[in-house]
């Protein structure tokens, strides 16, 4: 005969492990249920960083347009990396910010800053900009609309796209590559419709680091800058081929 102390620990026993079985997938369902929320928050966070990042950039080349304006080049300078490599149409690659900062004391106004009687606008138009998935580097296109004038001596019109590189340093968006497309300056009286753009060729008063990247023919010729993106819709690289009639 079985003593009673015993069946009652047997039957305690049973009991225990009946809710346990029970509890058991539970606790797990749950322990799931958690990971998944914290992977989603983890997720949502990481692209909330990167929405922030991309106003951040579109931030910084506005800022670099508005300087541009007004010939406010050491300011401009501060927006670049130690290591910017800048490419102004086809005058060549100019390396480091020293470098940068020689460049821009030859351009108009560079040592004094825009002076009365001169015009210099510079829009920065159709931004796009794409934050690599860690979040340090990023790669934008941009759309240059320019006027520049001498009062009662003359006015340029032009246009051309940016191709840009930038690095997140210490917490902040620096540019870290710089190249500018002509895609035509003409006179104002004339337009573009009247007046050819020549290719500018390499700066011989102040030479480049390196040669031009890319060698093109500016309008009426048409010349597509290479795209940083492929296609958002089709995935696929973007066409440079142009029309022709």
């Amino acid at each position: 005969m079985t003593h009673p102390s015993l069946m009652t620990l047997g039957v305690l026993g049973l009991t225990v492990l009946a809710f346990g079985g029970c509890q058991q997938p539970s606790e797990k369902r749950d322990a799931e249920r958690i990971a998944r929320l914290e992977g989603k928050l983890a997720d949502a966070e990481r692209r909330i960083e990167l929405v922030e990042a991309r106003g951040q950039i579109e931030n910084l080349q506005r800022a670099y347009g508005y300087y541009l304006d007004k010939a406010l080049y050491e300011d401009i300078l501060d927006l670049f990396t130690d290591d910017v490599r800048l490419e102004y149409s086809g005058r060549g690659v100019y390396i480091g910010k020293e470098r940068a900062r020689i460049l821009m004391q030859n351009m108009p106004g560079g040592r004094t800053g825009l002076t009365e009687g001169t015009l210099q606008n510079h829009l920065q138009l159709q931004g796009i900009v794409h934050v690599a998935p860690d979040g340090t580097t990023a790669k934008g296109r941009w759309r240059a609309l320019i006027q520049t004038a001498q009062w009662q001596k003359g006015a340029m019109i032009g246009e051309g796209p940016y191709e840009m590189e930038y690095r997140k340093e210490n917490g902040v968006w620096k540019i870290s590559k710089l190249h500018w497309y002509v895609t035509y300056q003409a006179p104002y009286e004339k337009g573009p419709a009247m007046a050819r753009t020549p290719f500018p060729g390499v700066n011989q008063n102040f030479p480049p680091d390196l040669p031009p990247t890319e060698i093109y023919d500016s309008f009426p010729a048409v010349y597509i800058p290479p795209f940083h993106y492929d296609n958002p819709v089709s995935g696929r690289p973007a066409s440079r081929k142009p029309v022709t009639p």
